[in-house]
């Protein structure tokens, strides 16, 4: 059987402020390290032997190691992604983060970017809105992403961090600029 240690996983993440490198594919790994206890503990004739226990047991405490060990990484990548969020140059993606772990950071960022931007708008009255407009259609358009597109800061002032299929509304001029590129499809929006 494959073994992976999760609490020594899990102490090590707590003895840093950074996150610890983790594969790529770490979540699979633990997936595939925990289905096969499972499935050693269904192999036991008798449920309330000694080995029965001790698999219950270890199972128990790796499944309690990788939640902790969960918390403790998404703890380091929202406090990261709020730094970044701050600052004009913003990390996308960092080594040793796994798959899911990245996907969270990209989410987390460009939430606290564009809440950021939205309480910033509202606290400088001297800006207009662009919504002020009298045909809104003419200045934004509709699209979908067909990759991933770094963060941009668009001509209305908001931060855009986009991924492959979002469907956003957007500036026309970056629109237009995205679909030239082939990194997105116009939305046809039907009246």
């Amino acid at each position: 059987m494959y073994v992976l240690d999760l609490a020594n996983v899990l102490r090590e993440e707590r003895k840093s402020a950074e996150l610890q490198p983790l594969d790529e594919d770490f979540y699979q790994q633990v997936g595939i390290y925990l289905t096969g206890m499972g499935q050693e503990l269904s192999r036991v004739e008798d449920p309330f032997s000694v080995e029965a226990q001790i698999l219950q047991d270890t199972l128990k405490s790796e499944r309690g190691s990788l939640n902790k060990l969960i918390d403790q990484r998404i703890k380091k990548i929202v406090r990261r992604a709020l730094r970044n969020a701050r600052s004009a140059s913003r990390e996308v993606v960092f080594t040793g983060m796994t798959a899911e772990e990245t996907e969270i950071y990209r989410q987390v960022l460009s939430t606290i970017a564009l809440g950021r931007e939205s309480i910033l708008f509202h606290m400088t009255p001297t800006e207009r809105p662009l919504t002020g407009k009298k045909d809104i259609t003419r200045e934004y358009e509709v699209v979908r992403l067909l990759d991933d597109v770094p963060m941009f800061a668009g001509v209305d002032g908001k931060n855009y961090l986009l991924a492959r299929d979002d469907v956003v509304v957007l500036p026309a001029v970056h629109a237009r600029n995205l679909r030239n590129k082939n990194l997105a499809s116009e939305v046809k929006i039907q009246r």
